[in-house]
Order: structure tokens, then C-alpha cells, then sequence
């Protein structure tokens, strides 16, 4: 009976194709819903000279979501994740809309307030509407201004539009979903950047590969329905060479060579082009192009997937077993865009078992150099240590031991760049361009387009109260919360500063104090003044005995 109901139940919960009117209807109505964290902006609204392009009786809309607890906050890491250059490869498009629908939920991860997500369900709405590959005629990854000729670059409506999200946002990180191969490739894909038939290294070679090999990792496989773990390396090596792809451009536009398609030097065209360098990669999301819908996975999945993060125990083949049918192809490209998503910036999760444990989880990292706490007794319990981060499939997160709820610790550490820094041979022979590597590996990086800014990430602060830790759930720490501090600055120097409690803390806490004494003196004076007022009406009442006794003697 229990097999049968569960099985009932994930029939229920189980992910479906959606049409073209239907994801455009569920944006529309998480954006009525969710007003205060989602919008929708129309990226090609302004632009003279589009095709007209039909989506039934109307024309095609071109559109894209923001995410974000606070559309105001100027300096919060951006994540693009886009699908659907390619109208006939159809994971990506639905894999976007659940994640859209995910991330206005009730039970959205918390490291996630902390960024700007930018989702761009159908970059090419008419190819999805048609099932056909091509914008009328014209592929849309063949249209950007990286390595292509210089009279035929943005003429697609789907390029111009994506571009214009460039001409918006400083776009850090990025995904862009296709079909019909099983991989996780990144620059370079460009006949430009090519020896002996191989792709040549990038600048930004180890991050990428790095980052790559996390999102394979927790994009798990599943035998149970043919989904098998995806490729990791160079677009060219594992998909092929592109003149024009948007891939290399959202990555290297702002600062390889590029081509001025023609005439077209307004901002429209050269204002995007300044500001790529994205992190971006293609996720070629299985071998068809439409995979079945029972190889899709469930709804429930994902919520059992997610009760915790990062979900290490993917690491483990046989506990993934229990997911069988559960565990399609939505699930594991949801947990690859929430692995990116969840590296755009270090960050802290910490827990305290109630007793006698603080356990710490280094978000945002693969591993943690210069680790240093100090007890609010100004006694440094560590001094640089090294250790995982959450992304380490070995990490089980570091433990102080020997804690009380009236502890109060400062904690810095920096996320491992070595790593980073590491080149072998990077064509062309600079050092790392993107702003996602620079914001690690330089202190003093700061870059500033329009009202958006960038600044180094990976010189991190935190003050951890324990007694205001839940210790029956994780709780992530982010500077936006009373009880820690994020700077940007070198941290060193406030290691020898004593640590004092929150002073919004003391005067609460004195304000508590005050009005319990007076409470107490209350009940104090009334006692008092109660038992005066007894002896004296008592005194009274013996004085009158008194007279009327004497009144008749």
C-alpha cells in the first residue's frame, strides 16, 4: 500500500513539458505574486529594427526574470541562467521556469537572498514556439561579434535582446542550456583559440574547470534512466568550434579581440560587448534534444534534495539510489544552476547543536585558507588554519568544541585562490579577465558600471552570537542580519580588537533588566504600603476601642 501511494504521489509531483504560453503565463503570474523578489523586463521593447517573429496569433516575447531581496542593493554578485538559443532542445526552458517557481517558494534556500539571479527562460521564443532550431532562418549562437564576420553578427532578435541584458547588469557567472550531447563545456570554443585540432587554455582556465567539475559533481547520474554524468572540459574539445557563439562572447567581448558587426557601432552593439566577462558555460542537458517526460524527475525529489545544502551525500552512488525514478533531468540542472549560483560569493553557515558544538560550513568555497576565531575573551582559538568548504566531498564542516550559548565569536577567513592564479599556457598570455576571478584574487578590485559595482569578495568578517543561533536548523549568516558583519577591507587588522556584544543587543537586554526591577520594587512598595496601611487602620480602630471604653467607665 505504501509503494502504491508513493508511486501515486510521484505521479502527481512529477515535472512536465510546458508550452511556450504556459511558461510565459507562469512568469507572468509569479511576477503578480512575488512582485517584492521577481520582475520581468523586455529586453527588446526598445530596439528599432526587429523582425516581426509570430508566436501563434501574437508576436514572440522576448523577456527576462530578476530575482532579488532588495532590487535597490548595488553590489550583489549576478548570476545569468539562460536556455533556449536552440527552440527544438527543450530541457533548459523548463529547467529555468522550475527554478523560477523554486525560487519564489517558501522553502528557497537562504544563501540565495544574497544575489541577483537573472533567468532567461527562452532566449529564442519563436524556435521554441515552432520546435525548430533557428530564429527564421537564422541561429542565434552564430550571432554575436567574437570571432565572426565582421556583416554578420546581431541580426537575430534573440541576440540583440540577450545582449541588451549585458548592457544592464555586470553579469558575473553564467549558464546557457542546449541538447543533444551530455556536457559541461567552457571557453575556449572559438576557431581563434585553436592549436593541432584542441582548444588552447583561457585566462580563466583553472576557475572554470574548477567550477565545472562541482556542477558534474552534484548534477549527479542516474542509471535507473539513462542519465549518465556529464563531460567536463573546452567547448571545442567536447562540442566543436563556433564562429560567434554567445558563450565566448558573454566571457571574452569585454576584453579579446572582437569585430564591430559592420556599421553598427551604437550602444546598442558596443556598450554589451564592454561589459562580458561572464563566466559562462554550456550545458548540453543529454543526448536528445527532448528527452522523454518520464526521465523528467519529480517535484518531491527536489524538495527532499533540498532540505539541506549543499546535498553532499550525491557524492555517495548508492544513497542516490533511493531517488530511482525521482531523479531525472530538471532535478540535476536545477542543482547545477544552484551550484553556480551558489559560488557567485563566500559565505557562512553555522550551527550549534545546543550543547557544546559550533559547527561552521564555509559556503561559496572549495576550500578556506587563514581561518582565524577569536572568543570574545580576546583569546585566539584558531590562528590560520586551513580547511574544506562545502564543496570538498570530503568536508563534514569544521567543529569548535566546548561551546555556551553566551559565547561570542569573531570569525575571518578567505576562500583558496591558489587555484585560481594557476596557469599553465593562456591564450592570449594574460592573467585571469573575468570579474568573478579578479574579485577573488585582487584585494583592491573594484569595478563600476553604471549604478552596479564589483568589489573584492574574499576577505570575509563575521561576529556569531551563539545564543541567537537555532541549533534545530541551519541558519546562514549574511551581512544584511544583526549578527554579522561582512567586510571587504583586510579583516587582519581587527583581530586584536576586543570583541563586544551587539550594542542594539545590550540595550534591549538592559531595558529587560530595568523593567524587571521596577516590577519587583512594584510589588515591593505595595507589600509595604499595604501591610503600613493595615497596622495603621488597625491602630485606629484600638484607639477607638480605647475612648469608648473609658466613654463608659
Amino acid at each position: 500500500m505504501n509503494s502504491l501511494f508513493l508511486t501515486l504521489f510521484s505521479l502527481t509531483s512529477a515535472y512536465q513539458y510546458y508550452s511556450y504560453q504556459e511558461i510565459v503565463d507562469t512568469f507572468k503570474k509569479l511576477e503578480i505574486d512575488h512582485t517584492d523578489v521577481f520582475r520581468l523586463y523586455y529586453p527588446t521593447k526598445n530596439l528599432d529594427n526587429l523582425r516581426y517573429l509570430d508566436c501563434g496569433d501574437e508576436e514572440c516575447q522576448f523577456f527576462y526574470a530578476e530575482f532579488a531581496q532588495n532590487f535597490n542593493a548595488t553590489d550583489l554578485p549576478t548570476v545569468l541562467i539562460a536556455a533556449g538559443f536552440h527552440g527544438d532542445e527543450v530541457i533548459g526552458q523548463n529547467v529555468v521556469t522550475e527554478l523560477a517557481k523554486y525560487l519564489t517558494s517558501e522553502s528557497k534556500l537562504e544563501f540565495l537572498n544574497n544575489r541577483r539571479i537573472l533567468l532567461y527562460p527562452m532566449v529564442n521564443p519563436y524556435g521554441y514556439y515552432h520546435k525548430v532550431r533557428e530564429e527564421m532562418g537564422k541561429d542565434a549562437n552564430r550571432d554575436f561579434n567574437v570571432d565572426n564576420p565582421s556583416s554578420i553578427c546581431f541580426q537575430t532578435n534573440a541576440a540583440r535582446g540577450l545582449a541588451q541584458v549585458y548592457n544592464k547588469y555586470i553579469i558575473q557567472l553564467g549558464i546557457t542550456f542546449h541538447g543533444g550531447d551530455n556536457s559541461i563545456s567552457y571557453s575556449w570554443g572559438t576557431y581563434s583559440h585553436k592549436q593541432n585540432g584542441m582548444a588552447t587554455e583561457s585566462p580563466d582556465d583553472s576557475a572554470m574547470e574548477m567550477i565545472a567539475r562541482i556542477m558534474k559533481d552534484i548534477a549527479a547520474e542516474n542509471t535507473n534512466l539513462q542519465i549518465q554524468q556529464y563531460k567536463i572540459g573546452r567547448m571545442t574539445d567536447l562540442v566543436y568550434e563556433v564562429n560567434g557563439g554567445y558563450e565566448d562572447w558573454a566571457y571574452a567581448a569585454g576584453w579579446d579581440k572582437t569585430n564591430t558587426c559592420g556599421n553598427r557601432n551604437s550602444d546598442e552593439y558596443v556598450k554589451p560587448s564592454s561589459n562580458a566577462r561572464a563566466l559562462t558555460y554550456l550545458i548540453e542537458a543529454g543526448f536528445l534534444k527532448q528527452p522523454k517526460s518520464n526521465t523528467l524527475g519529480t517535484i518531491e525529489t527536489t524538495n527532499q534534495m533540498l532540505e539541506n545544502w549543499p546535498p553532499l551525500h550525491f557524492y555517495d552512488q548508492k544513497l542516490l539510489s533511493k531517488y530511482q525514478q525521482g531523479y531525472g533531468n530538471i532535478n540535476r540542472n536545477l542543482m547545477a544552476s544552484l551550484s553556480l549560483i551558489d559560488l557567485a560569493k563566500p559565505y557562512l553557515i553555522a550551527k550549534w547543536d545546543g550543547e557544546k558544538e559550533l559547527i561552521l560550513n564555509f559556503g561559496g568555497c572549495y576550500s578556506v585558507s587563514k581561518l582565524t576565531i577569536i572568543r570574545s575573551d580576546n583569546k585566539s582559538i584558531i590562528q590560520d588554519q586551513n580547511t574544506t568548504g562545502i564543496w570538498d566531498q570530503f568536508n563534514q564542516g569544521f567543529v569548535i568544541p566546548n561551546i555556551t550559548k553566551n559565547d561570542l565569536f569573531e570569525i575571518s577567513y578567505q576562500c583558496d585562490i591558489k587555484q585560481f592564479k594557476t596557469q599553465r599556457n593562456p591564450d592570449p598570455k594574460l592573467q585571469p579577465q573575468s570579474y568573478f576571478v579578479q574579485s577573488r584574487i585582487n584585494n583592491t578590485y573594484e569595478y563600476r558600471y553604471d549604478q552596479y559595482v564589483i568589489q573584492n569578495t574574499n576577505k570575509i568578517l563575521y561576529r556569531i552570537n551563539v545564543s541567537e543561533l537555532n541549533h534545530s536548523k541551519i541558519n546562514s549568516l549574511f551581512e544584511n542580519k544583526q549578527v554579522s558583519i561582512y567586510v571587504t577591507t583586510q579583516s587582519d587588522d581587527r583581530q586584536d580588537q576586543q570583541i563586544s556584544p551587539n550594542s542594539n543587543n545590550n540595550k534591549k537586554e538592559h531595558i529587560w533588566w530595568l523593567l524587571a526591577i521596577f516590577i519587583v520594587l512594584s510589588f515591593v512598595l505595595t507589600i509595604l504600603l499595604y501591610k503600613y496601611c493595615s497596622k495603621k487602620q488597625e491602630e485606629e480602630v484600638m484607639e477607638m476601642y480605647t475612648i469608648q471604653n473609658e466613654a463608659k467607665l
